[in-house]
């Protein structure tokens, strides 16, 4: 097989970002790229299961994560977060123990006080407001809550400055067939001055659960992906999953799961057998054994190792130089 290691850089000893998922089964968009978006409502539960991670459980996460200052613990739901009844609690609990958060929500809320709290114990706020304009809004998210978000991000953007909170406030839009749309969106977001950065997350079909975007321009995988270098996922039960994708089932295949942190560390997972053998298999196109089992092998909606766009890690690293700058 065709070795692929040219540009393979050196597994760290902690992932970069840890995602865990807090909460599932509901959200008030029906956002046209999210597997939940794309339910009816109604079926949400039934199809994705309802429910949210236990409170214990994700103290145990974050006390591992308070071990390596550098990691990211990023909170994120099949569905939206912001319902989760503990969310101010567990930001709250991951504050006092230094690890630092970064929030994915849909901005869709009334509750002043809850995005007041989100400001003072999150350290990155990322707000899926997909658009400039609200007709583009409602056609992408289905719903009429365009100048409702975009109060919220004002909102958020005072309470940050008023109290000196080091909070980064993201916009972002998921990628579409026609490029200028989302420069245009990424030109509107800075221009407004409110907010930190702006930009375009890649689209993808979690794992065929939604079609492609445009399977003419989507070129057949070449290499590893970034994902196994430098994220892990959890599910609301402690499971870690080869892939964030794999979350949007309403239970994981035992064949992608890499570890369950009710038994073992993040950093047992992270340099554990699976997961080393899946990188092997990434690196030199033989995916035998284990890792043939894997939608890792013929994912073409993958991270590329080397991206040619901005990616999570770049905002973690806007993150730490703010925190240079304060010390």
């Amino acid at each position: 097989m065709k070795n692929l290691n040219l540009h393979v850089k050196e597994v760290p000893d902690f992932p970069n970002i840890v995602n865990v998922e807090v909460f599932r089964g509901d959200c008030p968009c029906s956002c046209r790229h999210c597997p939940v978006g794309t339910t009816p409502r109604e079926k949400r539960r039934s199809f994705f299961g309802y429910g949210s991670i236990d409170l214990m459980l994700f103290e145990k996460i974050v006390n591992e994560i308070a071990e390596y200052p550098d990691c990211v613990l990023r909170l994120h739901s099949v569905g939206e977060p912001i319902l989760w009844d503990k969310l101010i609690a567990a930001l709250k609990l991951a504050h006092d123990k230094s690890v630092k958060t970064w929030l994915f929500t849909c901005g869709v809320t009334r509750d002043k006080q809850l995005l007041h709290s989100i400001c003072e114990y999150a350290d990155i706020v990322e707000v899926s407001v997909n658009s400039s304009s609200p007709e583009d809004y409602r056609a992408s998210k289905g719903l009429a809550a365009f100048n409702l978000v975009c109060e919220n991000i004002e909102f958020l953007h005072q309470t940050i400055v008023e109290n000196g909170y080091g909070t980064r406030l993201l916009v972002s839009r998921v990628e579409t067939p026609t490029r200028s749309d989302d420069d245009a969106f990424i030109h509107h977001w800075k221009a407004t001055g409110v907010v930190s950065d702006a930009f375009v997350r890649s689209y993808h079909t979690y794992n065929d659960l939604l079609p492609g975007i445009s399977e003419s321009e989507i070129e057949e995988k070449k290499g590893p992906c970034l994902v196994h270098w430098a994220r892990l996922s959890l599910n609301l039960e402690g499971k870690a999953v080869v892939c964030f994708n794999e979350l949007f089932r309403i239970s994981t295949d035992p064949a992608t799961e890499l570890g369950d942190i009710r038994e073992q560390t993040i950093h047992e997972i992270w340099h554990g057998t699976l997961l080393n053998t899946l990188r092997h298999a990434e690196t030199t196109g033989n995916y035998a054994g284990p890792a043939r089992n894997l939608p890792c092998r013929s994912c073409r909606y993958y991270q590329p190792l080397v991206p040619d766009r901005q990616t999570s890690e770049f905002q973690i690293e806007q993150l730490k130089n703010r925190n240079a700058q304060v010390i």
